[in-house]
């Protein structure tokens, strides 16, 4: 009587699931860094955008008027 689980099977079984696996972990980093890559674009995009409100000109004579910096 032959046995249902052979070497070859085996072997051919163990060799697809290690390319599952490494084709899952690949994407899962790839995915990790577009995201990543995404998130950081999105804060130094928030982050500019504060600094450019905080300097612009209208700002910063309103804040001058507030303060009276412009009064002798």
């Amino acid at each position: 009587m032959r046995s249902v689980i052979t070497k070859g099977k085996l072997i051919t079984a163990a060799v697809a699931i290690l390319l599952l696996i490494s084709v899952f972990l690949a994407g899962a980093h790839r995915g990790y860094n577009l995201g990543y890559t995404d998130g950081e674009n999105t804060a130094n995009g928030w982050w500019i955008d504060k600094k450019s409100r905080y300097y612009e000109s209208a700002e910063v004579r309103k804040k001058r008027v507030q303060r009276k910096y412009n009064q002798i």
